[in-house]
């Protein structure tokens, strides 16, 4: 059999073609994460195209965080990942075709979302483990610990997303986590004094309550007012804020180091 070609004036390349067959044979048979694809040797027999465009195709789904590919080893179909949409985001920053407003915007709609269907759906466990993380950033106030307060706010929202019940919210809160580093830090950071921190913990601390409470209105209500009121009084200015948004950032860990 051999490949289907496209329209004349899509000028595809073979190995653009050859990934598109893969991506409908995955939905034809069905497949999930960690199922294993056809061999690139198989598809050169089924499409009687070269190896050299084949590897490409599989490369190419490799990149978009499709494929999983080892020597010696059968492809097989990776789980959904944050990374390549956290590339994605942070090269709109860096070539300007975003600001950085644009992405603070997105997170906060999205948060918002995320306290609303978590009031909804939360287990008792993730319930006690938002509590647990309150604890920390209370004492990491007391102690003067960037790291866990750092470490403490991003278990918060990640343990938020993944109660709202939307395995999307935590794809995108996490994709959206890179490019919004240097917001993370300076919002959590030795900048703020210790009466503002206290007021940072005491608004998460109130998402928890409305969570709790099974008060989705409540919860965005209370997600909202945080978000609003943290970004308001950051110690930065906007133009400062996102003036190096083409620089590239350090990663958290590196961050966390310097501190």
């Amino acid at each position: 059999m051999s490949v289907k070609l496209l329209q004349a004036n899509e000028r595809p390349t073979l190995s653009s073609q050859v990934a598109r067959y893969l991506l409908d044979l995955i939905s034809r048979q069905r497949l999930r994460p960690g199922d294993h694809v056809p061999s690139e040797v198989q598809i050169c027999r089924d499409l009687q195209v070269s190896r050299g465009s084949v590897r490409e195709a599989y490369r190419t789904l490799a990149a978009l965080g499709i494929l999983e590919i080892e020597t010696g080893k059968r492809p097989r179909l990776q789980p959904m990942s944050a990374h390549v949409l956290s590339q994605v985001f942070g090269y709109a920053l860096t070539t300007a075709q975003v600001r950085g407003s644009d992405v603070i915007q997105l997170r906060r709609a999205i948060e918002v979302q995320v306290a609303q269907l978590a009031a909804l759906n939360a287990t008792d466990l993730q319930k006690m483990q938002l509590k647990g993380y309150i604890d920390q950033m209370r004492q990491s106030v007391e102690r003067a610990d960037h790291r866990l307060r750092m470490v403490a706010d991003m278990a918060f929202h990640t343990t938020l997303a993944e109660a709202s019940g939307n395995p999307l919210n935590e794809l995108l809160l996490a994709a959206l986590r890179a490019p919004l580093e240097k917001v993370m830090h300076l919002d959590l950071g030795d900048r703020r004094s210790q009466v503002e921190l206290v007021r940072i913990v005491d608004a998460h601390q109130l998402i928890v309550e409305r969570v709790c409470a099974g008060d989705p209105v409540g919860a965005g209500a209370a997600m909202a007012c945080h978000f609003d009121l943290s970004m308001a009084s950051l110690p930065i200015s906007d133009e400062e804020l996102f003036a190096e948004s083409a620089a590239p950032a350090l990663t958290l860990a590196e961050r966390m180091d310097r501190t």
